[in-house]
């Protein structure tokens, strides 16, 4: 297949994944949680002093210092979709795991927290979030973080996977609400490199298509933890549209993950089939107030 056709089918695929969220505007709105960010994690120093955050990241912006560390660490962390999260989930264990290792690499998960983490320890608001697809029969989501700018004053969406973020007409920055809207109203947005000079914004989108398609694809909800620190949040907050069962889709994706695992991954039947075993008593979490995911996070 070549380029143009492959950008050809990226791009049908955006139309229908846009036209899924254009239908799917209105979030539910049952409780009113805020985000707390934990800058006092006594382990940010070690990070910081064992990896040199703070030379890393140097002066200016958050925007700025985040996306410094996005493209120092990105191209350093080996991706692996089938990793298996078998290390602790925080950024010392992890990037002594995977650091520098293409042995071992991690998935978006890990990449995103070592990233969410690194940027706290700097002082930088961020948070990890996991961007869901609308279709139960869909082996795959995402995971990327955003960090507050208080320049901007907005939320800046960062993928550490791919090393990019993604801008409009104008060339600024946006968040994972702005994509969002931005692709449900068919306006311009697009993939960049995190270092890319941004020169010809056409180009960008033409050869970044399939990148586009899949983030697109995977804008239908989100989940964040309560707590965005060293660590992992025992608690997540789910923003998620009018009308759509979290646990209706989780039992019809686990039920299609069984009858189309592969060979290889037989291994997995026992825990899949526990998991579905689960959704019997499994309740349909409260969903969350979308603004929370706007909210200036000064003050939490």
């Amino acid at each position: 297949m070549t380029k143009k056709e492959k950008s050809s089918i990226a791009d049908d695929l955006l139309n229908i994944y846009s036209g899924i969220l254009f239908n799917n505007q209105n979030f539910e709105n049952q409780i009113n949680k805020p985000i707390k960010y934990d800058f006092d994690c006594i382990e940010y120093q070690e990070l910081i002093e064992k990896y040199e955050l703070d030379k890393i990241a140097g002066r200016g912006s958050s925007f700025n210092r985040a996306k410094r560390l996005l493209h120092y660490l990105a191209p350093k962390l080996k991706h692996s979709s089938w990793y298996d999260n078998h290390i602790e989930c925080n950024a010392l264990k992890l990037l002594e795991y995977s650091f520098g290792n293409d042995e071992q690499g991690i998935n978006c998960l890990n990449k995103s927290k070592i990233l969410e983490e690194c940027c706290l320890a700097l002082g930088i608001y961020a948070r990890r979030v996991s961007i869901m697809p609308f279709s139960p029969y869909d082996f795959d989501n995402h995971v990327v973080c955003e960090i507050y700018d208080e320049g901007m004053g907005k939320w800046i969406m960062l993928d550490p996977t791919t090393d990019g973020l993604f801008v409009d007409i104008n060339k600024k920055p946006l968040s994972l609400l702005e994509m969002r809207e931005k692709f449900a109203n068919n306006d311009f947005l697009t993939f960049v490199p995190s270092i890319n000079r941004l020169s010809d914004l056409n180009k960008l989108k033409e050869r970044y298509s399939e990148m586009n398609a899949y983030i697109c694809k995977n804008l239908f909800y989100f989940k964040i933890g309560l707590e965005c620190k060293f660590g992992v949040s025992k608690d997540y907050l789910t923003f998620v549209p009018v009308g759509y069962s979290l646990k209706k889709n989780t039992i019809a994706n686990i039920k299609y993950r069984l009858n189309h695992i592969l060979e290889e991954y037989k291994d997995m039947v026992p825990s899949l089939e526990k998991k579905l075993k689960n959704m019997n008593t499994y309740e349909e979490p409260k969903k969350v107030n979308i603004q929370v995911m706007l909210n200036l996070p000064i003050g939490n």
